[in-house]
């Protein structure tokens, strides 16, 4: 491209198809749409005739990539184009989208809005070149001081699942990091191939981000419009740290400038982004210290957080266990992140085991049914139980409670004083699966209370059954638990288990067969390897193509197709399988970013479990979840040819960031909800309700075990 603005002459659109309700949209040609074209090194952006916003953002070496949503999307809007936005000030609120005038330069495109009812108004620029550079100024037009409380830009990257193939082929995972004048976000194609796209705050600051139009028909398959807040102190004056309001005199204009490139990799992403400190450690057990080197002050934003000054910036401690606030910095140069002071492991686990034998044992039922453990509202100490909402049953993901009793206790990670009742707690919940959970053929329910009609519903129960029962025969040394074991993974494989991405299948058919093997039942250990074989094989043939789950694609789906093709290569030395796991494990790392924050740093992003698990109901964005130890997981069990340093980093970094999740007292959130706020309701809170979120301390101890992975 020669000139610095062009124009394409197309002038229609593809038009919208109906689509299935986890396959909204349909492809767009990037290089017809019709608009002005700014360059952008490697690609371009194409602006919007009318509005002079970006539409898209093109990478040269790969058109079908869609970083932004498109109007062939049925919940995405003009009124979410990139650079709508909102402002809230003390005498009203008002959006932006349609400019009341627009000026095409030689070099730019320059649009005026005016901000009725807030006292401002608002210039946009945008510049070609290396980057696009964008450039926004809000002016105090009154003869008075305007207080701003609230100002969000509108940033729709194309984070959704439009199906399996289309996501990986089309789709980014959108990484935002809101820290101030140390902000940014990282666009990664999700198969984890070709160029990023990065947004890199050069002036003024990005002090939250928050999510609107998620509450929609789509559930768990989109993650909604992306807003970036310079602050967001009108809703959540202590989200992030805390939400300054911006005071702006008579003429006083408030500038905010960022610059968009398309980046080959996160390290050169990372460097453009110019970062202003550097931490030793995100997550560091307590007792310990994480040193940030900087030139900058540093100063802790709240009181469980010790900063010692040092000549090359400070020494952070902390004797409260959890997430604490940090600034770098002061004034227009003030960025924030938080850093994670945690328990031990061991610790970690004892405090669960005690509190789940406490609180979350449902010891007032009748006959079995009060060997159950269930999710409990932490704030009351309430039971919640409810057959009509599948995880808030007690069965399915409730499973995890008493794998943790069984498989800690089978450690020698409990204090003596636990290791009765806990016994005495799985042996009970054993009885309670079999008398209301698992029918005689082995199929399993996900609660009591649903109906016969229910058996064999979900396969993704079978393995965590398998899960206890592989963990109970080591306690007992009882053959019923191995047959039963058995008996669900075959009953399993019947179903159609072979075609479905069961979360811990490899790691279960691996541990079963060995088990099965040691008792010389050489038999049965081929027969359930064999079936990974099969799925390994399956799953090759059908490539990007992976069939529709609960969701059409997420990382809970790339981690165990990872994992299941690492297992077929153990089983059996044929490199294919190895070939097809280190492809596919691209696609799982596109899912977690490089943030420098201790809930998001290496995180799989998962957008949708606030609302299935959560007593809020909320959708939103979920840091950490705890399924992000599934990428940890497949980390820590590949060979060890493909093992670095950076990947063990990598792993026990994802596994101490899920500790945040567990309270001092024991009790936990089976979500936290990180935006500052989601479609209008104040965020960036743990959902009060101990749920599921105990299947992270399960997987990191399962891999201590079999893979010698380190606790600390």
């Amino acid at each position: 491209m020669t000139d610095l603005l062009t124009e394409t002459h197309a002038t229609t659109r593809l038009a919208t198809v109906e689509q299935p309700e986890y396959d909204v949209g349909r492809s767009v040609d990037l290089s017809a749409l019709p608009g002005y074209r700014l360059p952008m090194a490697g690609g371009y952006a194409v602006l919007d005739h009318a509005t002079g916003q970006p539409m898209a953002f093109v990478d040269e070496t790969n058109l079908n990539r869609h970083v932004l949503l498109d109007d062939t999307v049925a919940w995405h809007s003009a009124d979410y184009c990139w650079g709508s936005g909102y402002v809230t000030t003390e005498g009203g609120s008002s959006q932006w989208n349609v400019p009341m005038c627009r000026e095409v330069r030689s070099h730019a495109v320059v649009a005026d809005y005016a901000l009725q009812g807030s006292g401002l108004a608002l210039t946009v620029t945008r510049t070609g070149g290396n980057c696009l550079t964008e450039r926004y100024e809000w002016r105090n037009v009154t003869a008075r001081p305007v207080v701003i409380t609230g100002l969000g830009i509108s940033t729709p990257f194309n984070d959704r699942y439009p199906g399996a193939a289309r996501a990986l082929d089309e789709c980014v995972n959108a990484h935002v990091f809101a820290g101030g004048a140390w902000a940014w976000v990282l666009a990664k194609p999700m198969d984890g191939l070709g160029n990023r796209l990065g947004l890199i705050v050069r002036d003024g600051t990005i002090n939250a981000y928050a999510v609107d139009t998620r509450n929609h028909v789509t559930y768990s398959n989109v993650r909604g419009h992306i807003m970036l807040e310079v602050t967001d102190r009108v809703l959540n004056p202590g989200a992030f740290g805390g939400q300054q309001a911006i005071t702006l005199s008579p003429g006083e204009v408030y500038t905010l400038v960022w610059e968009i490139g398309w980046y080959a990799s996160d390290e050169e992403f990372l460097a453009a982004t110019k970062a202003p400190a550097k931490f030793s450690t995100l997550r560091i057990e307590l007792g310990s210290r994480i040193e940030v080197s900087t030139t900058l002050p540093v100063t802790a934003l709240d009181e469980g957080l010790t900063v010692s000054h040092t000549s090359s910036g400070a020494l952070l401690t902390s004797d409260v266990p959890g997430v604490h606030q940090v600034a770098i910095g002061e004034g227009k140069q003030r960025s924030h992140t938080e850093v994670l002071f945690h328990k031990s492991l061991r610790q970690t686990v004892n405090d669960r085991v005690r509190y789940i034998l406490n609180h979350q044992v449902a010891y007032e039922r009748d006959g079995k049914l009060a060997g159950a453990m269930v999710a409990t509202d932490i704030r009351t100490g309430r039971h919640v139980i409810d057959p009509s909402w599948n995880d808030w049953s007690d069965g399915s993901e409730r499973i995890a409670m008493p794998v943790l009793v069984q498989r800690s206790l089978n450690m020698g990670f409990l204090d003596a004083d636990l290791s009765v009742p806990a016994q005495r707690a799985a042996d009970a919940w054993r009885d309670f699966a079999e008398a209301e959970l698992i029918d005689s053929t082995g199929s399993c329910r996900r609660g009591s209370g649903q109906q016969p009609s229910e058996f064999g519903g979900r396969l993704y129960d079978v393995s965590w059954f398998v899960d206890f029962y592989t963990e109970h025969y080591r306690a007992s040394a009882d053959r019923h638990d191995l047959d039963m074991a058995v008996k669900m993974m075959d009953r399993a494989a019947y179903l159609g288990g072979e075609k479905f991405l069961c979360i811990e299948f490899a790691e279960n058919t691996a541990a079963v067969s060995k088990l099965l093997e040691e008792s010389g039942r050489f038999a049965d250990a081929e027969r359930i390897r064999s079936r990974v074989i099969a799925s390994a094989d399956y799953f090759l043939e059908v490539g990007r193509a992976l069939p529709y789950h609960e969701v059409s694609y997420e990382q809970s789906m790339a981690a165990p197709l990872v994992s299941l093709l690492l297992q077929a290569y153990y089983f059996t030395g044929r490199r294919e399988y190895l070939d097809g796991a280190k492809e596919r494990l691209r696609w799982l790392l596109s899912f977690g970013g490089p943030q420098p924050d201790c809930r998001l740093r290496d995180i799989g992003i998962r957008h949708w479990d606030g609302y299935w698990f959560g007593i809020n109901r909320q959708f939103g964005d979920v840091f950490p979840h705890y399924w992000s130890v599934l990428t940890a997981e497949v980390l820590a069990r590949l060979p060890q040819s493909e093992r670095t340093e950076e990947t063990r980093r990598t792993a026990l970094g994802i596994f101490k960031a899920n500790l945040a999740n567990v309270n001092a007292d024991g009790s936990a959130t089976c979500a936290y909800l990180f935006p500052s706020h989601v479609d209008g309701r104040a965020m960036s809170q743990a959902d009060p309700l101990a749920n599921d979120q105990d299947w992270a301390l399960n997987i990191w101890m399962r891999m201590i075990r079999e893979e010698g992975f380190p606790e600390a």
